[in-house]
């Protein structure tokens, strides 16, 4: 499971993944980008500026740039936050949204993903890592979290307790063990090791563990008690005394009550705990909440989300069961080309309703594109396609003077504008201008600054401040992000009301 999901993401940024349906955003398409020239160059005034880099050894651990996607690949350099400062970092990563948008979501696991020095003035080692990590967790991308941990090796003792605790979120449903098993004198892991000797079978072991705790005291009263029941040493514990308030559970009591055949649903617990889910032991039901939130982080491949929908037939109607049948209905469709149109359109309402315009566009779009449907149907499924990496292959769709040509062709100069939004887009591919602010910043060598303010400019331009539209779009196409800007602004034609 872990290495799909790096194969997962690892597509996420690279040069390949403009062909892959599993891609989700697309730095560099080849070596002579804008992009690549312009981080080089940033990168370069960044080095001559700091000092503290040419005094120190980059292979130091201290500077040891961690993540799952070399420079190469992305074309991030691993300076890109060297010369922020850590508390604004740490608030920034703290207070991103859930990007409404896709292509802005993607580029923020691309910044997360990356590999990438801490600041300079990191309070304490791994400090930066950690902030990285909470940030993936809180869009459910647990499997990534993991890797990036590990990508630490070895893993700094600090950070066992989190990467066991993460570990236990996984859909493989099993814990990473041989860190705890490896530091048995701390004292502050006593529930994990016992818990991990049990998954061992070493149940002996784990009992006597519990047994000393008994009486040295170090586990509390309420984890002695889920522990025997875990164990199957005391089966006289009130069970509804044991439940704890949803917002204060441990990752290892959420797999605990799991165990004795108590679980909390993870769709009433934060999204990391859904990844659990989609494994599908809890239920099917569960499984297709799981992979609808975690669908709208995009912490999950469009794929999976797929086979998770198809696995079964619908046994009730509304909601969520609408969108299967009718997902159901379309693949079946597209096999055996009967029904193809009035299912498409089913399937379209359904999603559109749902504002699950872009999941739907991931699932089908291109595979419906192919097919020969109505004039009605094929300009639906032309902007659908807008909202995905594939937008390109609808070039030949649009009339030149539409804006939607413009942006799929980055040809221009027929364009002719309808409202204030086009204009402002039209605007800032032709007439670029670079704000005072960010080329401020750009000259401080706080290139990751930038583009976070970028991405949450852009999340308030969408709302109709169009200045924040317009500086938002322009950054991130003045920096090289100009594939990342078209399909933004794509999107929002799309969807905008």
């Amino acid at each position: 499971m872990r290495i799909r999901y790096f194969f997962y993401f690892l597509l996420l940024a690279s040069p390949i993944a403009a062909q892959s349906p599993l891609s989700a955003i697309d730095w560099l398409s080849n070596a002579n980008s804008k992009f690549q020239r312009s981080i080089l160059e940033i990168t370069d005034l960044e080095v001559d500026k700091t000092n503290d880099i040419q005094v120190s050894t980059l292979n130091s651990s201290e500077y040891q740039a961690i993540g799952l996607l070399p420079i190469y690949v992305t074309g991030i350099p691993t300076t890109i936050w060297r010369n922020s400062s850590f508390d604004d970092l740490e608030y920034s990563f703290k207070t991103l949204p859930t990007f409404s948008y896709s292509p802005i979501q993607e580029l923020v696991y691309s910044l997360l993903l990356a590999e990438a020095r801490p600041p300079l003035n990191e309070p304490s080692r791994y400090a930066f890592l950690e902030v990285r990590l909470n940030k993936l967790l809180n869009y459910g991308a647990v499997d990534p979290a993991i890797a990036l941990v590990e990508r630490a090796s070895p893993v700094p003792e600090r950070m066992i307790p989190q990467l066991f605790d993460i570990s236990l979120l996984s859909s493989n449903n099993f814990p990473i063990c041989e860190p705890i098993f490896q530091n048995t004198e701390n004292r502050d892991l006593q529930a994990e090791l016992i818990y991990c000797y049990a998954r061992k079978g070493d149940w002996l072991t784990a009992h006597l563990i519990l047994e000393t705790e008994k009486v040295l005291g170090d586990l509390s009263d309420h984890e002695i008690s889920l522990l025997s029941r875990y164990l199957e040493v005391d089966f006289n514990v009130d069970l509804s005394a044991l439940l704890p308030p949803r917002d204060s559970i441990t990752h290892l009591e959420y797999r605990l009550y799991e165990a004795i055949g108590e679980p909390i649903p993870a769709e009433y617990l934060p999204i990391q705990y859904s990844q659990s889910d989609l494994s599908g032991e809890n239920g099917w039901r569960a499984q297709v909440i799981a992979a609808e939130r975690l669908s709208l982080t995009g912490a999950i491949p469009e794929n999976q989300i797929i086979g998770i929908y198809t696995n079964h037939s619908p046994g009730a109607s509304g909601g969520m069961w609408d969108r299967i049948k009718v997902i159901n209905d379309l693949d079946a469709a597209l096999d055996d080309k009967e029904n193809l149109e009035k299912s498409f359109q089913d399937a379209w309402k359904v999603f559109k309703e749902t504002n699950q315009l872009t999941v739907f566009a991931k699932l089908f779009g291109l595979r419906v594109f192919e097919e020969n449907l109505s004039p009605k149907s094929k300009k639906i499924v032309a902007n659908l396609l807008l909202l995905t990496n594939n937008f390109k292959i609808t070039e030949g769709y649009w009339d030149p003077s539409d804006i939607r040509f413009g942006l799929t062709a980055g040809d221009f100069s027929q364009v002719k504008v309808s409202d204030e939004t086009e204009k402002i887009i039209l605007q800032i591919f032709t007439e670029p201008s670079v704000p005072f602010l960010v080329e401020q910043k750009l000259n401080q060598g706080k290139l990751g600054e930038v583009i976070l303010n970028a991405l949450l400019q852009f999340e308030l331009g969408i709302e109709g401040n169009l200045k924040d539209f317009s500086e938002s779009l322009s950054t991130l196409n003045l920096i090289g992000l100009e594939t990342t800007a078209r399909r933004a602004a794509l999107t929002h034609l799309v969807l905008r009301k």
